[in-house]
């Protein structure tokens, strides 16, 4: 019955989504998936039954997925409001990994008391379903709002979002307007009091060192890679954690990091001397430096160090983004969404930035006001990840809190 919509029914909708939509394998082609058609258009049905008055696709071609294309999907509830609270979500999951790790079958809705486990069902599932479950309360109740809502739900951001976020925002100019408001409920913490405003940036490169592989026994007659890149390693790691020493206290942690991470086999067996080693490095790097330093000094090191000791190397960049300009913690947005937080829920959140990575930056980036929130036990990725559907309940609430159409369940 219209005005109905209670409590127990916006959670059973929440279990029939996940019921649908868990079992879609949602993977991108770089993580050897299909990609996320299916689970678009699955989403879409539901989209459009909820009665969003503008529903539009902007798909990325990609030949290596289901349709020789990325999906990507931007809908308005209302459509003639002047500003729109955006809740956005991602519609790729990352692998299950180690099956064995697993107690629930990854690919499959396992309800028990009030969580929910599967591939997805966090990461990003549960960012689907907030804006979902706040359309459907604004629709089933007939609630008007000073502010409109709008979904967006994008493909590829476990692997960069080229085929997502930032194909949308070059080919959807306009869509999301600079006075709008972007929700990103893609991190979070336990009670709700994380709000993201700031994320540092992100450079993953790879080291090759090439040396001369011989026997264990006549190590004169080569040179070993490996230790040579042992020690490289180290004075790559010792120098950007002495020279980009900067804190900033909006961020956990309050320094950049540079982790060693990956490290690529060399030979098989024991009594070989390497003839080449490859390492990664894993670096999040504060706003008050650029990638391009970092990955200058890097290159320099490198270079100096193999003409000293007579190698060859090569450095490769992986992944590069630079930070993008953090959402002030006092712009009209945070303080909404502080305000709404303390007389929806009673928390006391304190703006935070953080090294992981989400969309938010992308939005950022082009000067559209954006946090991060949602409450979550931060399982993705992990082993039987979960969400909680009272989780979900209380976020819809704050949502709708934001848009000016308050309810309580």
């Amino acid at each position: 019955m219209v005005g109905s919509l209670s409590r127990g029914g916006l959670e059973e909708f929440i279990r029939s989504v996940y019921r649908d939509m868990l079992p879609i394998r949602a993977v991108g082609p770089d993580n050897g998936g299909e990609g996320e058609l299916e689970k678009c258009e699955y989403l879409e049905g539901i989209v459009r039954s909820l009665g969003f008055k503008r529903c539009e696709r902007y798909d990325a071609g990609d030949p290596r997925a289901r349709g020789g294309l990325r999906p990507n999907l931007v809908a308005r509830f209302y459509g003639d409001k002047p500003k729109t609270l955006w809740v956005v979500g991602h519609l790729d999951v990352v692998p299950p990994g180690d099956s064995s790790l697993w107690h629930h079958e990854p690919f499959k809705a396992s309800f028990i008391d009030e969580k929910v486990y599967g591939r997805g069902s966090e990461d990003d599932g549960q960012g689907i379903l907030l804006g979902l479950c706040a359309a459907k309360s604004l629709a089933e109740r007939e609630l008007d709002s000073e502010v409109d809502l709008g979904v967006v739900l994008v493909s590829d951001e476990e692997t960069g979002s080229v085929y997502g976020v930032r194909h949308l925002l070059s080919v959807g100019r306009g869509v999301i307007g600079d006075d709008d408001w972007v929700l990103v409920p893609d991190a979070g913490n336990s009670d709700g009091s994380l709000l993201e405003v700031a994320e540092k940036g992100v450079l993953w490169f790879r080291v090759q060192v090439l040396g001369v592989q011989t026997h264990g026994s006549t190590p004169e007659k080569g040179v070993n890679a490996h230790r040579l890149g042992s020690k490289l390693m180290l004075l790559i790691d010792d120098y950007l954690h002495g020279k980009y020493n900067a804190r900033n206290e909006l961020f956990e942690p309050p320094t950049s990091t540079f982790e060693p991470t990956k490290r690529e086999p060399n030979v098989p067996n024991v009594n070989t001397v390497p003839g080449s080693d490859t390492f990664y490095f894993d670096c999040r790097i504060l706003p008050n430096y650029t990638t391009s330093q970092v990955l200058g000094d890097v290159e320099r090191l490198v270079e100096d160090f193999c003409g000293r000791n007579g190698v060859r190397c090569r450095v490769e960049v992986v992944s590069r983004e630079d930070p993008s300009p953090p959402t002030d913690p006092n712009s009209e947005f945070a303080k909404r969404f502080t305000e709404t937080l303390r007389r929806v829920r009673g928390t006391s959140v304190k703006p935070k930035g953080i090294g992981g990575g989400t969309v938010a930056k992308y939005f950022r980036a082009n000067g559209i006001p954006t946090v991060v929130w949602m409450t979550c036990d931060e399982t993705a990725h992990q082993p039987d990840e979960y969400a909680k559907i009272p989780n979900i309940v209380s976020d819809t609430q704050v949502i709708l809190g934001l848009i000016g159409a308050n309810v309580s369940f």
